[in-house]
């Protein structure tokens, strides 16, 4: 493999002044492992130290949010004349290492692995997404910061360069090589469906449009953050990164409390993923003046059904698709045609890939042409058609990926970037040929660069971990064969011997008091919730039914299925990362290794 090479020296002022926006899109893990890909590219390229703004969701905001901390302690510790290129390829290896370490652990599960936080999980004011908020600061960005609050807090995140007490990139960037960057954070307001922002400096609402005529307007808390309550004036950077990735239905909403009242009505907000609103973080950069955009966008497309399920819960989750489908390629749209390509650099999985262009039916019951297709292209940087598609497929989790899920992910974002930022250094930012000669970095800068044969000549196994890799459940199943048998073996033992008490239960019916008390159940909850909506004076009952059913749902059954879990992570877990590891698969492909 050719050896990699970045500039030694600093790149060449641009010969206008622009202002470069990055945006990191959502899309679980998935999304963050290939943003850090397109990280190391840009370092390698020498156009991180450009960026003035950076808009994150979900995905996006949990790796963003891991950088922009590296950054901040970077341009802390050294003056601009002394930070080159190399301090950035270094920040993203220690990224890549870090982040890597910390997905294994299998945030997902552990949510639900502690006694107590499960047990807490029955108060009104903690939820399942404030504990996962606490585990995005213990094991991702805690270790990096020194002098911080635990958890690190988002009013601790300006940065200041030596020398500079009182920098404000907005007015002091433009004498720096090394620009200090803002970060926006993007959630989504379920109260009024608005996108929410947290920044360094304040938090809120953006500013509604003439064409939102919404009855209420959350205006965003002053800059100065002295005006806020006192409980909201230590927002962590975990709760507004656990904020951003808030996934619908995965994760209850994430509830800010005490910030606003109507008139005597508190006003609790409910914050749900940011890709809701926006999930490749772009109408940030605009509203924040960027003239140059870098859209890494790893977010799931929706994919085309020849004969899609008409069933009424399959046509609500397809129709939802298509709603999501709609608002990021008429949020890409509008960039484009109001920025102009050239001053945009786009990245998507599924760049690369072919398109069939299919003709009607004719008289004689055939096409009236045959199928054209535009082939793939993904080739042209490194990966192989199959390979590219499949990636495009993974799952959008935050559960443990494997050594070769995620160095697929980071080497697909790298290559496909490639080519893409070269132009666009050119193009948009005006920047020539480096001043200084090519800095070595050796054959392999970056540890996911060993998984690029695979990617190019995929074989069968790897090629069955990447489709297994598209399941959220049961992959250790698929991968590993043992373990498949076993647990078949485990279920037809349990059979036998329990087999009268099978029998029984398949010959029995569900009484129809059971029943009816379910019906019961569901019809006190609608009841309950309509009536405190209408009648206020009712809240009272609402709150000891909402409590029961915190007691059962949230806590006690989480509280049963602990042990359970912890089993998992335990045993299953680690197989599962064998499995995947690199090593692993270079064994069962020695010639490919090679």
């Amino acid at each position: 493999m050719a050896a990699q090479t970045i500039t030694a020296g600093l790149p060449a002022a641009p010969e206008k002044l622009e202002k470069l926006g990055l945006a990191l899109s959502g899309g679980g893990f998935r999304a963050s492992f290939f943003h850090i890909g397109m990280l190391a590219q840009m370092a390698r390229q020498g156009l991180l130290r450009h960026v003035e703004v950076i808009s994150t969701v979900s995905g996006g905001s949990i790796i963003g949010a891991l950088y922009y901390i590296h950054i901040k302690k970077l341009l802390e510790a050294l003056p601009d004349s002394e930070v080159t290129d190399r301090h950035y390829v270094e920040l993203v290896q220690n990224i890549e290492r870090d982040f890597m370490a910390a997905v294994e652990l299998n945030i997902r599960m552990l949510t639900f692995a502690n006694f107590k936080a499960n047990w807490k999980m029955r108060r009104a004011d903690y939820s399942r997404s404030d504990y996962i908020s606490k585990l995005y600061n213990d094991l991702i960005y805690q270790s990096v910061l020194d002098n911080v609050s635990k958890p690190i807090q988002m009013r601790e995140l300006k940065i200041y360069p030596p020398g500079q007490p009182n920098f404000y990139p907005k007015q002091d960037n433009a004498s720096r090589q090394a620009k200090v960057p803002i970060l926006v954070i993007n959630a989504t307001t379920l109260n009024d469906g608005r996108n929410w922002r947290f920044t360094a400096q304040t938090m809120g609402e953006r500013f509604p449009t003439g064409s939102d005529q919404k009855p209420i307007r959350l205006i965003k808390a002053d800059p100065s953050y002295a005006v806020i309550a006192a409980n909201q004036q230590c927002f962590s950077l975990g709760h507004a990164v656990g904020a951003s990735a808030c996934v619908p239905a995965l994760f209850p909403p994430l509830a800010i409390s005490g910030l606003y009242r109507d008139s005597e009505e508190d006003i609790r907000l409910q914050l749900v993923d940011g890709g809701v609103h926006d999930n490749q973080g772009v109408r940030s950069l605009v509203d924040e003046q960027c003239t140059c955009f870098i859209v890494s966008d790893a977010s799931g497309q929706m994919q085309v059904e020849s004969e899609p399920a008409t069933g009424a819960l399959p046509v609500l989750l397809r129709s939802n698709s298509i709603g999501q489908d709609r608002v990021r390629t008429e949020v890409l749209d509008r960039l484009f045609e109001t920025q102009g390509g050239d001053r945009i650099a786009f990245m998507n999985l599924r760049q690369g890939l072919a398109i069939r262009e299919i003709a009607w039916i004719g008289p004689n019951g055939q096409s009236v042409h045959p199928v054209t297709t535009t082939p793939a292209t993904s080739l042209d940087f490194g990966v192989h058609p199959d390979v590219q598609a499949l990636l495009s497929k993974l799952r959008t989790d935050l559960d443990a990926f494997t050594e070769v899920e995620a160095y697929s992910l980071m080497l697909d974002g790298y290559f496909m970037s490639d080519k893409t930022l070269q132009n666009f250094r050119e193009k948009a930012l005006g920047l020539g040929a480096a001043t200084a000669a090519p800095l070595e970095l050796g054959d392999s800068p970056w540890r996911f660069l060993q998984i690029a044969p695979w990617m190019k000549n995929p074989t069968p196994d790897y090629l069955k971990q990447l489709q297994v890799a598209g399941d959220t459940f049961f992959k250790a199943l698929f991968l590993i064969p043992w373990l498949r048998a076993a647990s078949i073996g485990l279920i037809v033992l349990i059979f036998v011997a329990f087999w009268p008490q099978v029998l029984a239960l398949f010959k029995s019916t569900v009484p129809v008091s059971i029943l009816a008390l379910a019906a019961l159940g569901l019809l006190v909850d609608r009841m309950l919730s309509r009536l405190a909506k209408t009648y206020p004076i009712t809240k009272f009952l609402l709150a000891p039914w909402e409590a029961l059913k915190r007691w059962v749902v949230r806590a006690a059954l989480p509280v049963l299925g602990t042990p359970f879990i912890n089993l998992y992570l335990k045993l299953i877990n680690p197989l599962v990362l064998k499995r995947g590891r690199l090593e692993a698969l270079k064994s069962r492909d020695p010639a490919q290794a090679g």
